[in-house]
């Protein structure tokens, strides 16, 4: 019996992390910097089997429709922007606002994004994973009056 105790209480969930935001924010900046250059074996290392996107229309996307538009010739990013980064840690999960901003075209259309964004990270096995994140256009900035 003493054996069994001592086994669990050694046995700790997979991933328990440790120093988390350091290695969290070092985890959106490289989704971010692959994104920007389609760094496709990065991105799919970081999104998890069950990745979900809310997009800014209501919609949503899986994993693979993810990949796909990251993967398509015509999706061309010439500036990715995070800013307002804020993080919420819960044991081996986080929640992470920010502001995403992002230039390039989609095929004829220019893209000029600007977006608040969530994004929800998974500690898995020794490293972080995005299991899900959402983007809302953010209102234009008024002009300002004199």
């Amino acid at each position: 019996m003493a054996v069994l105790v001592s086994a669990l209480a050694c046995a700790r969930p997979s991933g328990t992390p440790t120093g988390t935001e350091d290695s969290l924010r070092a985890a959106i900046a490289t989704y971010d910097s692959a994104w920007l250059v389609k760094d496709r074996p990065t991105v799919e290392r970081i999104l998890s089997p069950e990745y979900t996107y809310f997009t800014s229309i209501g919609g949503l996307s899986d994993r693979a429709a993810t990949m796909a538009f990251l993967s398509d010739t015509g999706y061309v990013l010439t500036l990715s922007r995070r800013t307002d980064v804020h993080v919420k840690m819960a044991g081996s999960t986080a929640v992470v606002s920010s502001r995403w901003e992002g230039k390039g075209r989609y095929h004829a259309e220019a893209v000029r994004d600007d977006q608040t964004c969530g994004q929800t990270w998974l500690w898995d096995r020794e490293r972080w994973v995005l299991l899900s994140e959402h983007c809302i256009n953010r209102p234009p900035s008024k002009p300002e009056t004199a």
